[in-house]
Formats: structure tokens, sequence, C-alpha cells
């Protein structure tokens, strides 16, 4: 037995020095969280107060240009009959807003918007559920019937009771969408995002490519919604670089790059069919493309 153990477990003094070492180490490295709380840590309720001056400057960041400080409905608000159509500034920040929330009202108003009832001011996208609520009470809207205004550049009549409603996509704001059935203000906002990412609808029916949209919301607004494929932007597929292909919601970074590659090869596109000479393009998604494209001859 004593032979195996010098055999086999036998170290020299320093190899022993060494994992003394080692075992100490280790002792160290186990027992430091409870040492580390014993008799360094102490406990206690941090003070926020310190923190103040950081906080004043992101919350100063948040702020844009022109922007006051933030008010208190105690100190600052000023309650008094006001038309949104007409606020000023000045006007606003006696009323408790920012800078950029009237500059918000007072650019639907340029645009051609109209207030047609109170709830219309909560719309706006930077108004929030405590300004409106605050505002509410002084809201003082003018007689506007509403009829043969001007938006956009294109005029726009409210129908008559009893009428149906008809929206023209490509040229109505969110505010205008949310007064069809089942539609939100996040859901207008997306419906005019997607717009505007494609470059206009062709066909009302590509609501169904909107996210959120199912099908029997469709139905629900379908005849009060058509398309003007007039006015769809288009790209000029000669011309367009990279960036502007990308861009498209329906072309992926690999479509628009192989687009490029074809059209440096072979020259110029001179019709749609000759995008089928690519790998990754098919009739289907040509089909589906094609609304959005020019083709020039230089």
């Amino acid at each position: 037995m004593k032979n195996w153990f010098e055999k086999h477990l036998f170290m020299t003094r320093k190899e022993l020095r060494g994992l003394s070492f080692l075992t100490l180490i280790f002792l160290l490295l186990w027992w430091s969280p409870f040492l580390y709380r014993t008799f360094i840590f102490k406990p206690g309720v941090a003070d926020l107060r310190v923190y103040e001056k950081e906080i004043a400057a992101f919350l100063a960041s948040e702020r844009t240009p022109g922007d006051k400080a933030p008010l208190t409905p105690s100190t600052a608000f000023e309650g008094f009959p006001f038309d949104p159509h007409t606020i000023s500034i000045e006007q606003g920040h006696q009323l408790g807003l920012s800078n950029r929330q009237v500059q918000m009202i007072q650019n639907y108003v340029a645009k051609g918007g109209r207030f047609r009832k109170k709830d219309d001011l909560a719309k706006i996208y930077s108004i929030t559920e405590a300004d409106f609520q605050r505002l509410a009470p002084y809201i003082r809207l003018a007689g506007t019937p509403g009829m043969a205004e001007q938006r956009s550049g294109r005029q726009r009549t409210r129908p008559a009771q009893g009428k149906t409603l008809l929206i023209e996509l490509n040229a109505t704001d969110s505010l205008e969408l949310q007064e069809l059935r089942g539609i939100g203000p996040v859901f207008a906002s997306r419906i005019v995002r997607f717009r505007d990412l494609l470059g206009g609808f062709y066909d009302k029916a590509q609501l169904l490519d909107v996210y959120g949209m199912e099908p029997e919301r469709f139905k629900q607004i379908e005849k009060h919604v058509y398309a003007d494929s007039s006015k769809v932007t288009k790209i000029d597929i000669n011309k367009a670089d990279y960036a502007t292909l990308n861009k498209h919601p329906w072309i992926s970074a690999r479509q628009a790059r192989l687009i490029i590659n074809y059209r440096q090869q072979h020259g110029n596109y001179r019709k749609a069919d000759d995008l089928l000479g690519i790998e990754v393009i098919n009739e289907e998604f040509l089909r589906k493309i094609v609304p959005y494209l020019k083709f020039s001859d230089d």
C-alpha cells in the first residue's frame, strides 16, 4: 500500500507548495462574495437627488428646439375658449402646449385639415389623452360645414347626409381615413406609411397588403374607397440606383442588386418582360411591380 501511494500520489515539495497556493486562491474566490457582503457592501436606499442634473439634461435633450420647459397645469395652464383652426404659438403656451404640438396643429390646418368635432383634436399625433382632456372644455369650433374644401391641391366635398362616404386613397390623410368604420389612428397611419413607401395605390385591393388588414375589415370599407392609379409615383428602372429600388417594400435587397447588375451587363430594359431574364423575378412578381415602373429610352 505504501509503495502504491508513493508511486501514484507522491509529490515533491515544490509541487506541494504549488498545490497549497492554488487551494488558497480557490478558497478566497469561493468566500469572496460572503466577505464582500459582510465587510464592504453597505446596503441602503439610493438617493435619486444626486441624479437630478442628469435627469434634467435628458429631458431637455428630448424636447425639440424652441419647446418650452415642461408645464404644469397648476402654474402654466391658463384655460380660455379657443379654435384649433386659428391657434397661435402664444395661445398654445397659455394652454400648456409646446411649440411642436402647436406647429403640428397648424400644419394640419395649413394642408386643408378640418376639426369637425372636439374629438378630432385628439387624433393629432402629438396631443396626448391628458392634453385633450384638459383642453376639451375650452374648444370652440367655428361653423365649418366642411363643404367644397381644398386639401393637398384637390377638391374634397363632404358627402351629404344619407350619401356614401368615398375616399381616394392616394390623396387622403390619416385623419380622413379614420372616418371609415374600423379604422383608428394607428391603422390609418399604417395605411398612409405603406402607401408612401409603395408610391401610391393602383388598386384598392392593395389595402390587403397593409399589415393587420383582415379580409373582414377590408369588406367593411371596400365600397368607401377607391384608388386613382394616375397618382402613382413610378421608378425609372433604367436610371434607378440600388438604394431607390431597395427602398420599395416589394423589392428585396437581392432583387435590387440583380436588377442593377443585369442592366449593367445587358443594357437598358425596353419593356417589362426584359426583367424575366433575372433568375429571382417571376411573372407573379412582375405583375405586382410593373405599375410602379417606367422605362426610359436614354
